[in-house]
């Protein structure tokens, strides 16, 4: 044994002997990022992995604990990039790899411009939907769809109307309508992936993580109603009349006034079974 490794026997030797050297032994191997009390302490300019350990560290400490353990068995890189991406995406945060992190909580809309051509080219099974407002497929190379402002107020009048009805079928038809007219009331329901880039993004902070889970989860509840209302309106001659009617009656109102209030009323036919077939009576408040 030569001078240099007695050297480190000696130390190893004090180490042990000292209580708290021996702590901070425990808290550099077991909590190397000790020092990352909240989101203003995260370093971004170092490398994705080191970020999501400082962020899963006050984010989501369970998942900091197995990550450092498994860093500890000698994990590669790519090992860390699915273990974290996938546990940060159980937690409710959609995480496909670490590249993102550094960026804030990402986050994904699936809004509708309707002033947007290629809106129309992906969903051309909605049009049937839009025409009864005057939409129509955009002929020719065009930059941008001309939506009057009338469009959007018949258009949210029905999702108004719907969204607040008894019928469960009803109301995610309404929301089939309060998605195509943006007024859903959630952030990434309303708005396109452009739109949402030029709003600053939520942090890893405890509050902005709890507040993008729950985003996320009312965004997943409003889509599956909006996928439930399109079907609910193809299979339904009867209530796509409805609809027809009440917009006629909405651009009537519009016309005669500039304005919806709450003395509109419109008329549906409810699908439930306990009131199959009977018409109801809805206000819209805008």
């Amino acid at each position: 044994m030569n001078a240099l490794t007695e050297m480190y026997g000696e130390l190893a030797i004090a180490l042990t002997g000292d209580p708290l050297l021996l702590m901070a032994s425990a808290v550099a191997a077991f909590d190397p990022f000790w020092n990352i009390f909240d989101a203003d302490d995260i370093d971004y300019d170092c490398d994705p992995l080191q970020i999501a350990l400082q962020v899963t560290r006050g984010a989501f400490p369970d998942i900091y604990a197995e990550a450092i353990e498994r860093l500890r068995a000698g994990d590669s890189y790519s090992d860390m990039d699915q273990l974290l991406c996938k546990a940060i995406t159980a937690k409710g945060i959609p995480l496909d790899d670490l590249d993102s992190i550094g960026w804030g909580v990402p986050l994904s809309a699936v809004g509708v411009d309707l002033e947007d051509p290629e809106f129309y080219a992906v969903h051309n099974d909605l049009l049937p939907l839009l025409a009864p407002f005057g939409i129509a497929m955009p002929e020719g190379a065009v930059y941008s769809v001309d939506v009057p402002e009338c469009v959007y107020l018949a258009g949210r009048g029905i999702a108004v109307s719907l969204t607040d009805h008894t019928d469960p079928a009803l109301r995610q038809v309404g929301w089939t309508f309060a998605w195509m007219f943006s007024c859903t009331g959630n952030s990434l329901i309303d708005q396109t992936n452009e739109t949402l880039a030029e709003i600053p993004p939520l942090s890893w902070s405890a509050g902005d993580v709890a507040f993008a889970i729950e985003l996320i989860e009312e965004a997943e509840g409003i889509l599956r109603d909006v996928l439930a209302g399109i079907e609910t309106l193809k299979a339904s001659p009867e209530l796509r009349a409805a609809v027809d009617r009440n917009i006629a009656h909405l651009y009537r109102e519009l016309k005669k006034k500039g304005k919806l209030d709450e003395h509109n009323r419109l008329c549906w036919t409810s699908t439930g079974s306990g009131a199959n077939g009977t018409t109801v009576d809805d206000p819209v408040v805008l």
